[in-house]
């Protein structure tokens, strides 16, 4: 039988109901705790991408806002002998591109690395370690998909895109492949970030959407990385004296 005491006030409590209601409060506030963790950790993992700080990313380019940059205070005058060529990733680790094989991925990011090697060597020398670089640059891959045709990077927010791919695509839409690229270089001796940025560049029309022969192919994604590695050397070349 719970006990009833009489308050002062007139009110009547049971201790035994007292007690539940603070062991509830109890296990409340303990359960609070890791419920905002675990919503804080899956907010810092929507977030969580391959550059350091997505915050600091601003709009730029020209004739019209075309990637999201980030510059340290004097990198842009920075004179380098000697480049490190850091083998492209994907990020987030593990991510995949439902439209293309593991394959296709692969083949795309070894003609990335070529063509980057091959473009940079006619700008600096390239270093085979860190500790014979001035800077070095890190590539990852974050997006391959299909896009409606005229997309630009208004849609970019400073995390990736959230594009779809040809099956989502709403119907007789003209589709074209495209690749978002984040890069950054960093100071060799240091570490220190001079420069982070985020491309996302359109490849070749693949066709209508809801046609039987649209498709995303290895091949309609080229463009994309040739015109990026272009972009990116002429970007740094000023730097490469």
């Amino acid at each position: 039988m719970p006990r009833i005491f009489i308050l002062d006030s007139g009110r009547l409590l049971s201790s035994t109901l007292a007690t539940l209601l603070g062991a509830l409060a109890v296990t409340a506030a303990s359960l609070a705790a890791p419920l905002a963790t675990a919503a804080e950790s899956s907010e810092q993992a929507a977030h969580a991408g391959f550059l350091a700080d997505y915050n600091r990313l601003e709009k730029a380019g020209r004739p019209r806002k075309s990637f999201l940059v980030y510059m340290a205070p004097n990198a842009e005058k920075r004179a380098v002998h000697a480049i490190k060529l850091t083998p492209t990733i994907v990020a987030p680790a593990g991510a995949t591109f439902e439209d293309l094989s593991a394959n296709d991925v692969t083949a795309l990011i070894a003609r990335l690395d070529s063509r980057l090697r091959a473009e940079f060597s006619q700008k600096a020398r390239l270093a085979d370690a860190a500790g014979n670089a001035d800077v070095q640059l890190q590539v990852a891959l974050t997006q391959i998909g299909a896009e409606e045709k005229g997309r630009t990077l208004v849609d970019l927010v400073p995390v990736r895109l959230v594009t779809g791919t040809v099956k989502n695509a709403v119907q007789g839409k003209e589709l074209t492949a495209y690749a978002t690229f984040e890069s950054r270089v960093i100071d060799a001796a240091t570490g220190k970030v001079l420069r982070e940025r985020i491309d996302h560049i359109v490849g070749d029309e693949i066709g209508r959407s809801g046609d039987t022969d649209t498709r995303l192919t290895a091949a309609a994604v080229i463009p994309a990385i040739d015109e990026w590695v272009k972009r990116v050397v002429k970007a740094t070349a000023p730097e490469l004296e």
